[in-house]
């Protein structure tokens, strides 16, 4: 039995792709163009999505997110129709094993196939099965590690079906936590290939939230936060001259997380001196967000802003997407997808 390949978390591909992200809130389809002295923005649309359309990363009303897909298509102005599109973290399984660094093309794939048999908890023949090999194992020079990366078929289905419905053909189905990384790592004008960067991201979204942490390309951390930002709106909404002291409480709630999961990352084996804190988020709502980690646990983060070294197309509103850059990480990053080494 041949292992079954995504359409791929580690693949690449030469021509331009338009980046496609669902998320809980919206979707958000954006073509980057790239020249000699950095990227374009030359489309992009967003498309406002209500609630419980997309839930925990599951699409759950279809029909909405057909509907609001084609819709920012139309908007975008784009003519591209092949696309990157995202399968959330939560829905996907990530596995580093260790094998040894002489094996062939083949005798790999053999192993990692035995391997996702003996420890992912699902049939391999309900799943689609990735992998990619990271480096040198942490653990054993003459070993290297290699990621296995896991999701059910009818996830990246699901995605497809959609997709094509709206007119749009998905070639890259790529995790959202890789797209983070990959905005944040390939737009940053001081990153130098002979240096070490390790990046730290919070994300924050409608109904999950989670903490990366990368090394160059390599995502080396994840963990979910416990972070409710459905209950802070119903509070937001059933208060709103309370928005102050509300909003103050749930960031504070976000700095013990974010503390917990630090000190978390601190026992990791393969942990790396933080170079840079990112945030990704509602920025409107939780400006004081970035204050209070400075206050509270002496750290300087920001609001991630993948558009700071950006140009746009002539004519272009630039303000728009600005307005709530962050969220807007996961778009470019398949946008750039193609453009990684």
């Amino acid at each position: 039995m041949n292992i079954v390949r995504l359409m791929s978390f580690f693949g690449q591909r030469a021509s331009p792709l338009l980046g496609v992200d669902i998320s809980a809130s919206a979707i958000r389809i954006i073509e980057l163009a790239r020249s000699s002295d950095g990227w374009r923005v030359a489309h992009f649309a967003a498309h406002e999505l209500p609630r419980n359309t997309v839930r925990e990363g599951a699409i759950v009303q279809a029909d909405l997110v057909t509907e609001g897909l084609r819709d920012a298509l139309q908007k975008s102005g784009t003519k591209l129709r092949d696309a990157a599109m995202a399968v959330p973290s939560n829905l996907v399984i990530r596995k580093i094993i260790s094998l040894p660094n002489n094996l062939s093309e083949d005798e790999l794939e053999l192993q990692i196939e035995v391997e996702a048999e003996q420890s992912l908890s699902f049939p391999t023949h309900e799943l689609h099965l990735d992998f990619g090999v990271i480096g040198v194992s942490t653990a054993n020079p003459s070993d290297v590690d290699v990621m296995l990366v896991a999701t059910k078929k009818e996830t990246i289905a699901e995605r497809q079906v959609i997709a094509e419905a709206a007119g749009i053909k998905p070639v890259i189905i790529d995790i959202e936590s890789q797209a983070l990384i990959t905005t944040l790592i390939t737009s940053d004008p001081t990153n130098e290939s002979n240096v070490s960067h390790t990046r730290a991201i919070l994300q924050i979204g409608r109904d999950s939230s989670y903490f990366f942490i990368a090394n160059h390309q390599t995502l080396i951390f994840e963990h979910e936060l416990d972070i409710n930002f459905q209950r802070l709106n119903k509070e937001l909404e059933r208060n709103p001259e309370q928005s102050l002291a509300i909003t103050e409480t749930f960031c504070t709630a976000v700095c013990q997380e974010f503390k917990r999961a630090l000190q978390l990352y601190s026992t990791n084996s393969r942990y790396f001196p933080l170079d840079k804190f990112f945030l990704s988020g509602p920025e409107k709502t939780l400006f004081r967000l970035p204050s209070m980690m400075k206050e509270q646990l002496s750290i300087s983060a920001e609001f991630a802003n993948p558009f700071a070294a950006m140009k746009f197309s002539s004519g272009m509103d630039k303000s728009i997407p600005q307005k709530e850059a962050s969220a807007w990480l996961v778009a470019c990053g398949l946008a750039m997808r193609d453009r990684v080494l």
